[in-house]
């Protein structure tokens, strides 16, 4: 078995390189499609040995389905620039890359913050398929959700290593981040004929502080995770509003913050 590992990336010069480093224990060939880096992230990828191709940014699923597409080989792993391989992880797939019993494995993702070794235990992890024979699961370009679609009859393999995910830089990096990601999400509910309850103005805050802090376990990530329900709760506050204020026909997107993601 032959693996591929895909990357998409924008100015990530400063976290790509352990993603790389830890990946290059497993891939054959590691992808990655860059959509317009300013930072020396593409002189970067390329000089650690990987195949690197610019491709405009539609939305993120689109990127990871072109970025899918350019893989040489049938199996495939999806990986953001900021996410890393645990010793663990790296162990197991190589032991599926000698005889693979399914055809589509999901991964557990845990957040790592300033000052940890490992994500806080009982702290949430998304569980999804990363690793996958794309000759019967895909990346569907869905506008905005980077989720592979895997059909309703194939069985799914659980791995127990983890994705560690090193998303947080700084608060500006992550607000300007999800200031970005909560235009996406406006163009296409627009786009969708979505509609929201101006209840939502009142209530969308509170509920998702609640959701992030105690439902998704944000709660025993300690101070961090005080910030980051709080930063969350925001976002998904931000997107209503962003809807109402299109709804008004006054703008809602500044292009020029791409430089700062």
């Amino acid at each position: 078995m032959k693996l591929s590992v895909y990357i998409v990336t924008l100015n990530e010069a400063a976290r790509l390189p352990r993603t790389i480093k830890a990946a290059s224990q497993v891939a054959d060939e590691i992808v990655v499609v860059d959509s317009g880096s300013t930072d020396g992230t593409i002189e970067l990828a390329r000089e650690m040995g990987a195949k690197v191709f610019s491709h405009p940014w539609k939305n993120i699923s689109s990127q990871k389905q072109f970025a899918q597409n350019q893989c040489s080989f049938e199996w495939v792993l999806s990986l953001d620039a900021d996410e890393v391989l645990s010793s663990d992880l790296v162990k197991e797939i190589l032991k599926i890359k000698k005889n693979p019993t399914f055809k589509a494995y999901k991964i557990r993702i845990g957040d790592m913050f300033p000052g940890l070794d490992k994500p806080r235990k009982f702290s949430k992890k998304y569980n999804l398929v990363r690793l996958y024979d794309r000759r019967f699961s895909t990346m569907p370009d869905d506008l905005t959700h980077d989720r592979v679609s895997v059909p309703k009859n194939l069985p799914v393999g659980q791995l127990k290593g983890m994705v560690l995910h090193y998303s947080y830089l700084s608060l500006y990096q992550t607000w300007v981040k999800y200031n970005l990601y909560t235009d996406e999400l406006v163009k296409t509910a627009l786009v969708q004929g979505k509609k929201y309850s101006k209840l939502r103005l009142y209530t969308e805050f509170p509920r998702q502080f609640f959701i992030y802090y105690i439902i998704r376990r944000h709660i025993f990530n300690g101070t961090w995770g005080i910030i980051m329900a709080t930063t969350l709760a925001y976002f998904r506050f931000l997107k209503i509003a962003k809807y109402f204020e299109a709804k008004q026909g006054l703008t809602f997107q500044d292009n020029s913050l791409n430089k700062f993601v």
